[in-house]
């Protein structure tokens, strides 16, 4: 199929001695698009701002909040973690992007933060290709979900994106003592579906955490690159170079209609 780009070479099929029992997720940027529900939510929490300050630019605003969120989720368990709510989380990051810019108002902090929540709920949808996949894949294998992030946020998320129904089990990152790529989500997955490593696949559209954390607990694992990245610069961006030979996925595809033909294989 098209959309099937790449395969990771295999033992030969009389060696494996397992099926394929279960099929596990990620969520963001593999069953729900991320990113467009923040673009969007980033422009009408910066309408909340702008009505406070006209003279604060869109622009502005927008980078300076990327640029806070990012390290701070990249850094979950320091800056996020102890705050508990999403409510909570996000009034911080806008409370500090704020302050960056000069201004300081709790109030105008909580209610952009308020408006970027509502907005990312309400426009969180699955892809056009998952809701037709999940529903015949849970009549044939174990299917679950593996997300890094806040609990309270990313079930909140998969609960409006409509998807809640087709997991037998949700796991959250934080969670556990550490998100993906660490094994405690995995294991705590593969328990559930009562199932070894070889038995279950992982497809997550992030080669750090998805692909390498599935390959570190032995699991199989399908690269989900839906934009078509080159690899080497996706390592060399999120600085894996260290796991190169871990971040090669057992299948690379670009839209879930080519994973019935990865599965098969399996």
């Amino acid at each position: 199929m098209a959309e099937l780009i790449a395969a990771r070479e295999r033992a030969p099929a009389a060696v494996l001695l397992f099926m394929l029992k279960a099929v596990f997720f990620d969520f963001d940027g593999t069953l729900a698009d991320d990113g467009a529900t923040i673009d969007q939510a980033l422009k009408a929490a910066c309408g909340v701002i702008g009505e406070h300050w006209p003279d604060l630019g869109t622009a502005a605003l927008e980078s300076t909040y990327r640029q806070i969120s990012d390290r701070a989720w990249g850094d979950y368990d320091r800056y996020l973690r102890p705050l508990g709510s999403a409510e909570a989380m996000l009034a911080s990051l806008w409370q500090q992007t704020l302050e960056r810019l000069g201004r300081d108002d709790a109030g105008v902090a909580h209610a952009a933060a308020t408006t970027y929540w509502q907005k990312r709920l309400r426009n969180c949808q699955p892809y056009p290709d998952v809701l037709p996949f999940l529903a015949d894949l849970t009549r044939r294998f174990h299917v679950s979900l593996l997300t890094n992030g806040a609990p309270s946020m990313q079930r909140a998320k998969v609960r409006a994106s409509g998807l809640q129904e087709y997991f037998r089990d949700i796991f959250v990152g934080g969670e556990f003592d550490q998100g993906k790529p660490a094994p405690f989500i995995f294991s705590a997955a593969l328990s559930a579906a009562n199932c070894r490593p070889e038995e279950a696949v992982y497809i997550g559209d992030s080669l750090l955490h998805d692909v390498v954390g599935a390959r570190k607990s032995g699991l199989h694992s399908v690269w989900l690159n839906r934009k078509g990245q080159p690899r080497h610069a996706v390592i060399q961006a999120c600085q894996a170079g260290p796991l190169d030979q871990l971040a090669q996925p057992d299948f690379e595809i670009t839209g879930l209609s080519a994973l019935p033909a990865c599965l098969d294989q399996l």
